[in-house]
């Protein structure tokens, strides 16, 4: 009878369980922004940094390409003429690197022709 009763102990299966898990409804879930509204501040994106601020070929063919396109003609030497000053530290539409590349490529209103390829 003993042995009946080990040899059915041991001919069960166990269930196997795992304690340390999080169940299927304690999920993250990705949230679909359907609206640019949002509560509270907006985000504050990370200042973008000019990867070509410090090589002197990349500044080199800036200025090349500057005077290439005519930028003289209204900007001068950055000092403004027609368009407005470079050299200063107010800019309408901004001044870090993907602000005044959205202007050379986009253009802006009263002036400022689209140079987008």
């Amino acid at each position: 009878m003993m042995l009946i009763v080990v040899l059915a102990g041991l001919a069960c299966e166990r269930e196997q369980r795992q304690f340390g898990s999080t169940p299927p409804s304690a999920e993250i879930v990705q949230i679909v922004t359907l609206s640019e509204l949002q509560p509270g501040s907006p985000p504050q994106a990370p200042p973008l940094k000019n990867p070509y601020e410090a090589s002197a070929y990349a500044i080199s063919e800036g200025k090349r390409l500057y005077s290439w396109f005519n930028c003289i003609g209204c900007h001068f030497h950055g000092g403004g003429s027609i368009g407005p000053a470079l050299m200063d530290d107010q800019w309408i539409y901004g001044s870090d690197p993907a602000n005044i590349f959205a202007t050379i490529v986009e253009g802006r209103p009263n002036g400022m022709p689209s140079f987008a390829v």
